[in-house]
């Protein structure tokens, strides 16, 4: 499908650039600081997720001198001391990010036990783990409302942030699902495929190359699953239209249009 810069990474590591609309900067050095802490937290925790997932070569990593963990490591410790020179020990900030840091461990915990236990997901179930794996993602919202005013509620930039959570881990799961069982990741695409074989009894059993990726497109659910990632970015767009979030806005309509693209060939794969 066409490569629309794997919206999750490139969404995640310009975040504060997108909120900066949302406040008034009264202090260019003070942003910056913080900006420099999100980038580090950032790494760090997709570094993590990366190692808890089992995504990393670690064969290659070594005999290319990577010392990933390390410098995932270092950039934890880099952010921790920029935020002290940030927040206050007695800060309210230092409650909200154990309150999130405990949902994202949380949640990467249950995703392995899911793996595991490999239950039939609801879409419930899905929009619980698709928030959770990135609840962090709300730390500089409340963060850079505790240190600048805020021209709108920070409540909708959440709104936003939320609907975006869910898009994005819908397009990854229907995009990653070779990848995810190669990894053995149980996913919401995962369960809808293997439960869609189950009940209309199919079989590999010819030994067909990516089975399980032919009956996603096959069966419709490709075409369901990228139809819930678009109407969430719509619904972000919608937002962040309202209150003049115009960065958000622009790579929102960007990502719309990747996804629209996928959309188009998943159609045309599909009905003719």
């Amino acid at each position: 499908m066409t490569d629309i810069h794997k919206p999750s990474l490139y969404f995640f590591r310009n975040q504060v650039h997108f909120l900066k609309d949302n406040f008034h900067i009264h202090d260019e050095e003070l942003f910056q600081k913080f900006k420099s802490f999100v980038g580090h937290f950032c790494y760090f925790t997709l570094e993590m997720d990366k190692m808890i997932d089992g995504e990393n070569n670690y064969k290659h990593l070594f005999e290319t001198g990577q010392n990933t963990p390390f410098f995932a490591i270092k950039s934890h410790q880099e952010s921790i001391r920029i935020l002290t020179q940030i927040f206050p020990n007695h800060s309210e900030f230092w409650d909200e990010l154990d309150k999130q840091n405990q949902h994202f461990y949380l949640t990467l915990l249950k995703e392995k036990y899911n793996t595991a236990q490999q239950p039939v997901f609801t879409l419930q179930d899905f929009e619980e783990y698709a928030v959770g794996k990135h609840t962090l993602a709300y730390v500089p919202i409340t963060a850079l409302d505790m240190i600048f005013e805020a021209k709108n509620s920070i409540e909708k930039l959440k709104d936003i942030f939320t609907l975006i959570f869910k898009g994005i881990q819908m397009n990854d799961d229907l995009e990653d699902l070779q990848k995810d069982i190669q990894n053995n990741q149980w996913t919401y695409a995962r369960s809808r495929v293997e439960e869609f074989m189950q009940e209309n009894n199919l079989s590999n059993e010819a030994g067909l190359d990516r089975f399980e990726e032919r009956v996603l497109y096959v069966s419709g659910i490709a075409e369901e699953l990228i139809g819930y990632s678009k109407d969430h970015f719509i619904a972000a767009k919608n937002i962040a239209e309202e209150y003049h979030f115009s960065e958000l806005s622009q790579w929102l309509s960007e990502t719309i249009v990747g996804i629209t693209q996928n959309e188009a060939l998943i159609l045309n794969l599909t009905h003719n």
